[in-house]
Formats: C-alpha cells, sequence, structure tokens
C-alpha cells in the first residue's frame, strides 16, 4: 500500500526536474564582445519624435549547435525601432542600410564591429552615454530568444 503513495511522488518529483532542465537548457548561441557605442538625443526640428538619436550595438556570436541557425532580429526598450544593418561602400560613399537575415552556419562566428554588420537603434528614447546599459533582446530563425544588458562605451 506504502509503494503506490511513494511511486506517484517520485514521478511528480521526476516529472518538475525534467522541467527545470528543459527551460534552463543552454542556448547554443554563444555571446561575446557585446558594447553599444555612446549616442547623444539630437535636437529635430518638425520631427514627429522630437528628440532623436540613433544608435549601435556590435557582438560576436558562435553558433555551438548542431544545426544552422540566423539571426532574425532584435529588440530594445531604449529604442523605437531595432534593425539589422550592414556598411557598405557606394563609390566613394560609405553606407548603411538594413538586412534580413544573419547567418549563423554550425560552428560558425558572425562578428559586428563598426564599419561593418550591427544592430542599429533607431529613434532611442534616451542618450547612451558611457557606463550606461543598454537592454537588448535577440531573435533567432531556431534558438530562443536571449536577453543581453549591453554596456555602452
Amino acid at each position: 500500500m506504502r509503494t503506490l503513495p511513494c511511486l506517484l511522488l517520485c514521478g511528480v518529483v521526476f516529472l518538475f526536474v525534467g522541467l527545470a532542465t528543459a527551460e534552463g537548457a543552454e542556448s547554443p548561441i554563444q555571446v561575446a564582445d557585446a558594447w553599444a557605442r555612446q549616442a547623444p538625443m539630437m535636437p529635430t526640428m518638425g520631427h514627429m519624435h522630437g528628440d532623436t538619436g540613433t544608435g549601435a550595438v556590435y557582438v560576436t556570436l558562435r553558433n555551438t549547435g548542431a544545426t544552422p541557425d540566423a539571426l532574425v532580429g532584435a529588440s530594445s526598450e531604449a529604442a523605437e525601432a531595432v534593425e539589422l544593418h550592414e556598411t557598405i561602400r557606394d563609390g566613394a560613399v560609405m553606407r548603411m542600410r538594413p538586412v534580413g537575415t544573419l547567418a549563423l552556419p554550425v560552428g560558425g562566428t558572425l562578428t559586428m564591429a563598426p564599419g561593418g554588420l550591427h544592430i542599429m537603434l533607431l529613434r532611442l528614447k534616451r542618450a547612451l552615454r558611457p557606463g550606461d546599459t543598454v537592454p537588448l533582446t535577440l531573435t533567432f530563425e531556431h534558438s530562443t530568444p536571449l536577453t543581453l544588458t549591453v554596456p555602452v562605451r
């Protein structure tokens, strides 16, 4: 008679341990060297958003998983919009343009740096000053989103 309650208790314990492990599983996407560039707010005459600014976040991502993945977007409470961007040379002029996704092949590394790929923070809600931090959530094609606290340099 005591065996049935013991089996039920063991089953419940194993169920909760399994759920905790699944929720706490590590992401196959590893993050390194995340930082945001200092960005002041700029007065804008006649702009419907009032004072505004743009900022950039740089980060290195490595896919340690067994399947290819891709960075498909990002969001931040510090900006009204966030886009993935690349810097390209157009003749004698450097230009930035949005990109849809950034591939992360198995074992691959994606490095975002000034003058290249970056995460653009559009219509900042506040200035970004050295010592501040910026919350940033990265969204992937397959992996769970990663939320970062990015230091401003």
